[in-house]
């Protein structure tokens, strides 16, 4: 995965050379004609990451968070103590007549809070009984190395998922168990957070001759993988991406599956298995923190990072690549894909396509994504555009016109490159996206009636963001007039939740340093990156080094 602030980038790969002339594609990429539903649950709840499996990051439902209410008595409600830092976003849902928001912390615990009172409703341990978190500081990963992406320790980074049907919480979490790293899958129940099953250990081997091969088998090692993809819950199994430890080889992108919908079993069975890079290594699932992502098909669209490519030679190694998969056994197959011309050149300099991820846009049958280059890609989902190499890419990086997309706008597009996500708005006005590179001003462009971006951008915010950038929501009463609110959370000096106009964020209605003794997000030690707000019932949800911050009118 390689990020760009204190992760080394140990990138030995078998490069593909950049040349000849045919676009490579899968020869089946035609569209089930089965359809699910991407959200579940009541309108307003929020139960996986960004509220929904396109990870649309719209919360469309919210009627009092307007501009006025928010430019108007608005700030922090409650400070709720935890045990951890939390990385993951916070979830929401009404109970018994309650409002709960779930929590969890790199000290592997698990907080269901009222969210009126902020009284605790239940605290779950998901630390097996003799273990202990990750200790960035002295646990080794890889050939024996330390990492310092997360601290002081590590447990649950991704942000879990609900089945509101079976009324299951499951959360992925990592821990020591007698000096060994594992990752299990938990199921806690909704209401009270007990265990239903006994959790279920991450493990997986697969055919291979990759840097880390043992007779042409490649086994899933948890020292070598860290897990930051959000969890998906599509059609009956929750999926979890695996990216590395701050880019150390060797790793791989692994995808697994769990079958979550049979109540009579009592370990949740890992069912599928996917490796992006089984020939070679790299070629993580990171997206920057962003939830596994599925459409409607029940089919998973995935960004990888670094690495290798061979799919257009008929092999398996899938690096800076957009996939498309479909269920098939007991594994994924790849039934269509996106590839930048330029791809051997992003592997050898760490421009990973897979620093972003993909936002399904609602009405257009089409993905948008963007990457460490800050170009910005928007692919026709119905195919995504396969492959179509050119020789010396690395001397021609700014084109545009090679790769066989519906749209692409050249390098720096979004400034600094993005780290993160994009969010969506359709207003009274028209459709917008809004994103940000690292180090640059949150960007708010229009959607044209075919989908495309209209190049110049509508809105800037006033202030650049630090790194990764900012990674916006938005909340409104659906196109109401003045109820579009953009809100990030910034980590430029310290960490500060912000506030815009959607219909214009050049328009900062509020931010939490404006009163920071009554408001201010606790950013002792740093603050975490890639966080993102969760907006439901009239408040705002943040999660930062040892609270849940809960924001409303007054």
């Amino acid at each position: 995965m390689g990020a760009r602030w204190r992760w080394s980038a140990v990138l030995v790969v078998a490069l593909v050379a950049a040349c000849g002339t045919a676009q490579s594609t899968p020869a089946d990429n035609s569209l089930p004609l089965k359809t699910i539903p991407t959200r579940q649950g009541p309108a307003g709840s929020v139960l996986t990451q960004r509220g929904d499996n396109t990870r649309l990051g719209w919360y469309a439902n919210e009627t009092t968070l307007t501009t006025a209410a928010v430019a108007g008595p608005f700030g922090r409600r409650r400070s709720l103590p935890v045990d951890g830092k939390i990385y993951a976003q916070p979830l929401y849902f009404s109970d018994h007549g309650r409002d709960i928001v779930v929590a969890a912390t790199e000290h592997g615990t698990v907080y269901a809070f009222d969210a009126a009172s902020g009284a605790t409703v239940w605290q779950t341990s998901v630390i097996e009984p003799g273990a202990r978190p990750f200790q960035a500081a002295t646990d080794h990963v890889a050939d024996n190395r330390l990492c310092d992406s997360i601290t002081p320790e590590v447990s649950i980074t991704s942000t879990p998922v609900i089945d509101w049907a079976a009324r299951t919480l499951y959360v992925l979490a990592l821990d020591v168990e007698s000096g060994q790293l594992k990752y299990r899958l938990n199921a806690l129940n909704l209401s009270t957070g007990k265990r239903l099953r006994t959790s279920s250990v991450v493990a997986a081997t697969v055919d291979g001759t990759g840097l880390d091969a043992v007779g042409s088998k490649v086994s899933f090692s948890a020292k070598d993988e860290q897990q930051r993809m959000g969890l998906a819950l599509v059609d009956g199994t929750v999926y979890a991406g695996f990216g590395s430890w701050c880019g150390l080889a060797p790793y791989h992108g692994w995808l697994f599956g769990f079958r979550v919908n049979d109540d009579r079993a009592p370990t949740l069975d890992q069912s599928v298995t996917y490796n992006t890079s089984p020939d070679d290594y790299a070629a993580g699932l990171w997206e920057s923190q962003a939830g596994v992502t599925a459409d409607e098909h029940g089919d998973v669209l995935l960004v990888t990072g670094n690495g290798s490519f061979n799919l257009d030679r008929g092999g398996h190694n899938a690096g800076d690549t957009v996939l498309r998969l479909r269920r098939e056994g007991g594994t994924l197959r790849p039934v269509d894909t996106f590839t930048p011309y330029d791809q051997e050149c992003r592997a050898r300099h760490d421009q990973d396509l897979g620093s972003g991820s993909p936002l399904v846009v609602p009405g257009h049958d089409e993905l948008l994504l963007s990457s460490k280059t800050g170009s910005v890609y928007v692919l026709d989902r119905d195919r995504l555009g396969g492959y179509t190499p050119l020789t010396d890419a690395c001397k021609h990086h700014d084109r545009t016109d090679v790769d066989k997309v519906k749209q692409e706008l050249t390098i720096n597009t979004v400034a600094g490159g993005m780290w993160g996500t994009w969010a969506y708005w359709r207003g009274p006005t028209g459709e917008y996206v809004y994103g940000s590179g690292a180090g640059s001003r949150l960007t708010q462009w229009r959607l044209g009636p075919d989908g495309r971006l209209q190049p110049t951008p509508k809105a800037q915010a006033p202030e650049a963001f630090a790194f990764p950038g900012a990674i916006p929501v938005v909340s409104s009463n659906g196109s109401t007039s003045d109820t579009g609110i953009v809100w990030t959370v910034d980590g430029k000096d310290g960490a500060t939740l912000r506030a815009f106009d959607a219909a214009d964020i050049g328009h900062e209605l509020w931010n939490s340093d404006r009163d920071k003794a009554r408001d201010g997000l606790d950013d002792t030690g740093g603050f975490n990156h890639f966080v993102a707000a969760t907006v439901a019932g009239g408040q705002v949800f943040v999660g930062d080094q040892g609270h849940l911050e809960i924001y409303g009118t007054f």
